[in-house]
């Protein structure tokens, strides 16, 4: 597994995203209030652009089929609006759709990626 580092914690706003190339892809890196991060792909298919980073990070509640409750972060494209787990990459908003999710994590203060 490689590790890129993409910045410091201090280059992401709470509550936003900021994107990087990684390999030739783009990855959109978010980091909530909590100082939780969290990396998705950039490319939002609903759109066929690289937009994600630039999306709004909120949260719902999700009730699965045995009625238990899931409390969901998401990041809502800022062109359609469709909203994608930032932990999972699943489309909230179409079952089919699902985009890649990336390990990200701390070291020191800097924010690094795994990548395989």
């Amino acid at each position: 597994m490689n590790q890129h580092t993409i910045c410091t914690l201090d280059d992401i706003i709470p509550e936003t995203g900021v994107c990087a190339l990684i390999n030739g892809k783009q990855i959109a890196v978010f980091r909530t209030k909590q100082d939780d991060l969290f990396a998705l792909d950039n490319y939002d298919p609903f759109s066929h652009a690289n937009v994600l980073s630039r999306g709004l990070i909120g949260g719902t509640t999700i009730s699965d089929d045995t009625g238990s409750n899931e409390e969901i972060l998401y990041v809502a494209s800022p062109i359609y609006k469709q909203r994608f787990n930032l932990a999972t990459g699943q489309c909230l908003d179409d079952v089919d759709t699902k985009i890649s999710s990336y390990k990200v994590g701390l070291d020191t203060n800097n924010v690094i990626i795994f990548s395989e």
